[in-house]
């Protein structure tokens, strides 16, 4: 059995939730485990403190994706970052502190619409991937059917997830991109073509 000290010193590792989470749920926990909890958070500046922490941390959390979320909308709205720098102020974090969070985001948000575009590479990309992938697709499903007599709906997630996967090895983007998109339905439709088709000519084998 752990005894107190085996508590504390597992305890002193855990994170500031994690402490509260076990001071806030006594009976979840043995009488050494209890008190191993509150010998640790006195020694981190008792209770009060504690909740002080998490709380400060919440408001940071809560600053952190709202400044996201605007940078988000903005950056959507074709807004360069260098303007929702300027326009974006915080009580609680510094500038640079802000300055980072809208690099990073703004980062996210020019990759999301680089992802939205269609280039030369998306249209070739969903055409020679979407046929290979109707290909194999087509393949895999008639050999379902062939060799088990019956459609296996699990396996049409398979299909879908297989069609989209090459289409989105071919073109380096995904589904967000309409075209992507598109070749995929097209291309699981023509797979199933290609299966029924493989069915009707070879039929079932035992």
């Amino acid at each position: 059995m752990f005894t107190v000290a085996d508590f504390v010193s597992t305890y002193n590792n855990y994170s500031d939730e994690e402490l509260y989470i076990i001071y806030n749920n006594p009976d979840k926990y043995s009488a050494e485990g209890n008190e191993a909890a509150r010998i640790v958070i006195d020694n981190k500046g008792g209770v009060d403190q504690l909740v002080e922490r998490l709380r400060e941390k919440a408001a940071v959390n809560k600053e952190i994706k709202r400044i996201q979320k605007e940078t988000k909308e903005m950056g959507s709205s074709g807004i360069d970052s260098a303007f929702i720098k300027t326009v974006t102020q915080s009580a609680i974090l510094n500038t640079d502190e802000v300055n980072s969070i809208i690099d990073h985001q703004y980062t996210k948000v020019e990759a999301a619409l680089e992802n939205k575009k269609i280039k030369p590479r998306t249209i070739v990309g969903s055409v020679v991937g979407g046929f290979i992938a109707a290909v194999i697709g087509g393949v895999l499903w008639g050999l379902q059917m062939i060799y088990s007599h019956r459609i296996f709906y699990l396996f049409f997630a398979g299909l879908a997830l297989l069609c989209y996967g090459i289409i989105k090895f071919a073109t380096r983007q995904d589904k967000t991109n309409i075209v992507v998109f598109i070749a995929t339905v097209i291309s699981v439709m023509l797979a199933l073509l290609i299966g029924e088709f493989l069915y009707s000519m070879i039929g079932y084998i035992e």
